[in-house]
């Protein structure tokens, strides 16, 4: 069983340093319905790999998307039904959602924007399944845009900004 373990450590290893020649960081995690947490990895060239981990955190299975000219990916969130979305921002603001399935394989995506002034920050999920889009511009305001697990937009609002308060740059916090 030892045998097994360091083959399959270094094999880890191996792969991980064959996919990013430099560091590699967590940019965000989430957790399904199911009870897997999925993981997604940033590398240098603007790729990133999403992992499936299981209750004790070991690897599952993944997959590796990209590098697209343009895009930057910036956050993921997993819904209640298992499905994980992938926030993308293009070089114009515009921000780009990608639907995977439960195993991470890729099921569709939708586009939004460019909107003048803004540019994509973030993503999250609420008890419905529905998905937060958060954007900001340089100025502290905040957009929220509410869409369902389909990507149709349903509802929006603005905060701020407010004095002495700001976001956290995107990927400041790993």
């Amino acid at each position: 069983m030892f045998k097994f373990k360091s083959v399959l450590a270094a094999a880890v290893v191996a792969i991980a340093f064959a996919f990013q020649p430099g560091v590699a960081s967590a940019q965000t995690i989430g957790m399904g319905g199911d009870g897997y947490t999925r993981a997604m990895w940033h590398a240098t060239d603007g790729s990133i790999q999403i992992w499936k981990l299981d209750s004790a955190m070991k690897y599952v299975g993944g997959h590796t998307y990209g590098p697209y000219a343009g895009w930057s990916p910036l956050a993921l969130t997993t819904t209640p039904n298992n499905n994980t979305y992938v926030l993308w921002r293009y070089t114009d603001g515009t921000a780009g959602i990608w639907v995977l399935d439960a195993n991470l394989n890729f099921v569709t995506a939708h586009q939004y924007g460019p909107v003048a002034g803004w540019t994509p920050a973030g993503l999250a999920v609420d008890n419905y399944g529905n998905i937060p889009l958060l954007w900001q511009t340089p100025q502290g305001l905040i957009g929220v845009w509410l869409l369902n697990p389909a990507l149709n937009l349903v509802a929006s609002t603005t905060y701020g900004p407010y004095f002495g308060w700001s976001l956290l740059p995107t990927g400041s916090v790993n």
